[in-house]
């Protein structure tokens, strides 16, 4: 009789990382290499994200920069941002918006200017130490206020004749009362919105519940 021979099962080791480890097909030693490698390249790539400057190899850190330029203009920024998220904040209680199409309108006319000045808008911005984006961000904020106080600034012909007559010295002989008229109304626009904007600043400020966690 034939003898029936039963074949081996061979059992499969399933994987364990444990067992890999231990095995030695890597030493912890390779995998701390491994890590200060990543690590290496991530600090080298977000080195700014630390430092701002190397002074002989010494460096200047993000913190440092930050804490000079607190002392320096620290206030002066802070009131700005409080500013400009009051200002905001009543845009949208009253549903003023400025849109996009209305500020790029406004750069045109402030780049057409340039021009004429044989310029360029950003060289302009160069000087002043300005990007168009920060430009952006001013001549919204500049209609968003406008929007708002528009119905507390009124001017009438009478403000007009009576701003020429008060300043009649400062234009040229043959300078006409009726071209100036539209530059005067201009003007007298511009110091209407800012003695309403510090008003109502004032106003809104003492209604809103601001609370400082830093002094400088």
């Amino acid at each position: 009789m034939a003898k029936i021979i039963k074949a081996k099962t061979v059992s499969k080791k399933k994987f364990s990382l444990k067992t890999f480890f231990k095995g030695g097909a890597y030493t912890k030693y390779t995998v701390l290499t491994i890590f200060l490698a990543l690590l290496g390249v991530l600090l080298y790539f977000s080195k700014s994200l630390f430092f701002a400057a190397l002074v002989g190899g010494k460096p200047i850190t993000r913190l440092e920069l930050v804490k000079e330029l607190e002392k320096q203009s620290g206030k002066q920024t802070l009131e700005s941002l409080i500013t400009k998220k009051l200002i905001f904040g009543e845009a949208q209680k009253e549903g003023v918006a400025i849109t996009n199409q209305d500020v790029q309108a406004e750069i045109e006319k402030i780049e057409k200017t340039v021009e004429t000045q044989g310029s360029t808008l950003d060289a302009a911005l160069s000087v002043q130490g300005q990007t168009r984006k920060d430009l952006e961000e001013n001549i919204r904020i500049q209609k968003t206020v406008e929007k708002l106080l528009r119905d507390d600034i009124t001017i009438n012909d009478e403000d007009i004749k009576k701003y020429y007559e008060e300043n009649k010295s400062f234009y040229p002989e043959e300078s006409k009362y009726e071209d100036l008229k539209e530059d005067i109304r201009a003007q007298i626009a511009n110091e209407k919105l800012s003695t309403a904007f510090k008003e109502w600043m004032d106003k809104l400020r003492s209604e809103s519940k601001i609370i400082y966690f830093l002094n400088f």
